[in-house]
């Protein structure tokens, strides 16, 4: 079948309410066409075509096998592009996976479980002293993650609340959106500085961890001098450091957001912490972090009657897959005890996010501690959403508490 209408990322519509026009494609355009960076560009909104393609080894991560996009230039931005897991093929992505996976073992992550939940607590503790409205995401989404990605990655503390703030400037390349001369160089800066910050963070802890801890495992195979290089190493590093603090920071304002919106929901999760995790991935699902990632067909590939031609270029929209009322029932709905959690904010097949189980146990811990010590929290006002392709996100959620639990 031909496509017979264009999708575009920059109108108006879309701009203003990005799942209504979502919806439409699904329904009447589930294979759109449009042009990214002078690229033509085929938008998968369909919860099967989204999962089929995460699944399937006929869909690849690079233009061509070896080769990135122009869009991303030959600077410090290229670099952490170019050995950023994401963004890999095999067998070079099959060789870095194994060797990162090791930092996020079910033994790995379960250590980590008691140091994530005495900063997340620290928040709570924090956010529940406060008696005026106060902004959730500089309280809390940005302060938080924060700790934990240094923590993480045994960066001084003392550097969470300042070391991240270059961090937005490194979408620019990480997204799928126009990318501009400004742009590039922005982060072609940001690269720079994380690949120099992990780098000495590097130099400084070899000898000192066991292999049970996330960077001594990829410290271990990068001095065995065969496994992983030291580019590799310190990218690797870079890119748990941004993908843990950016994801969980929506991730989490998002959940305030959408508790705090549908007060049902959050009298449940108050009455029932057990209901955390569900809650946790009703959140990805319903409002997905990550809106976009991008995949290139491999051969002529059909999806619901269109044919997307070999070598073309195709985004998969995440956000859109997870609203698919051909999958989930009642999909715009906002439900913490819906039975079906296969989101796909985690992406899916051989590229499912490594620090899944991680993102788990803090949405978790988070939730639970949300619903039992501001069980009554309210926005103060409706927020403005950014307008990033790629990342849209709450840049400020104004709140109070209402009555406190345990404060």
């Amino acid at each position: 079948m031909t496509h017979n209408t264009t999708f575009d990322p920059t109108g108006a519509a879309f701009t203003a309410d990005r799942f209504t026009v979502y919806r439409a494609l699904r329904d009447e355009n589930p294979v759109a066409r449009t042009v990214i960076n002078d690229e033509e560009t085929y938008v998968l909104t369909r919860y099967a075509d989204v999962s089929r393609t995460f699944k399937t080894p006929r869909a690849r991560v690079q233009p061509v096998a070896g080769e990135f996009p122009k869009k991303i230039g030959d600077g410090p931005a290229s670099q952490f592009y170019r050995f950023s897991l994401p963004e890999l093929d095999p067998p070079t992505h099959t060789r870095l996976r194994k060797l990162a996976s090791s930092a996020f073992s079910t033994r790995a992550v379960a250590s980590m479980r008691g140091w994530v939940e005495q900063i997340i607590t620290a928040g709570i503790d924090r956010l529940a002293e406060t008696d005026t409205d106060y902004d959730f995401v500089a309280e809390f989404a940005t302060r938080v993650p924060a700790e934990i990605a240094c923590r993480l990655l045994h960066a001084p503390m003392a550097d969470a609340h300042t070391v991240l703030e270059q961090m937005p400037a490194l979408n620019g390349v990480l997204g799928h959106g126009e990318i501009s001369a400004e742009t590039l160089a922005a982060a072609d800066k940001s690269a720079q500085f994380y690949i120099d910050y992990i780098g000495d963070i590097v130099d400084t802890l070899r000898g000192t961890l066991s292999s049970d801890d996330a960077v001594g495992a990829l410290l271990e195979a990068e001095e065995d001098g065969s496994k992983l290089t030291r580019t590799e190493l310190i990218i690797t590093l870079v890119g748990f450091f941004v993908a843990s603090y950016h994801t969980t920071m929506v991730a989490m304002t998002n959940a305030v957001y959408a508790l705090a919106s549908h007060r049902d929901q959050l009298g449940k999760l108050a009455t029932n912490p057990e209901l955390a995790p569900k809650t946790w991935e009703e959140v990805l699902r319903y409002l997905s972090p990550v809106h976009f990632v991008q995949r290139y067909a491999g051969e002529d590939m059909d999806f619901s009657g269109h044919t997307v031609p070999a070598d073309a270029q195709m985004l998969l929209a995440i956000s859109a897959a997870n609203r698919d009322d051909r999958f989930f029932a009642d999909p715009d709905r906002f439900d913490i005890e819906r039975d079906n959690s296969r989101q796909l904010a985690f992406a899916a097949g051989g590229h499912f996010c490594l620090g899944a189980p991680l993102s788990r146990i803090e949405g978790g811990i988070f939730l639970r501690q949300l619903g039992q010590r501001l069980p009554d929290i309210r926005l103060a006002h409706e927020p403005e959403w950014g307008t990033n392709f790629t990342f849209p996100s709450i840049g400020s959620l104004l709140v109070h508490n209402g009555r406190v639990q345990g404060a």
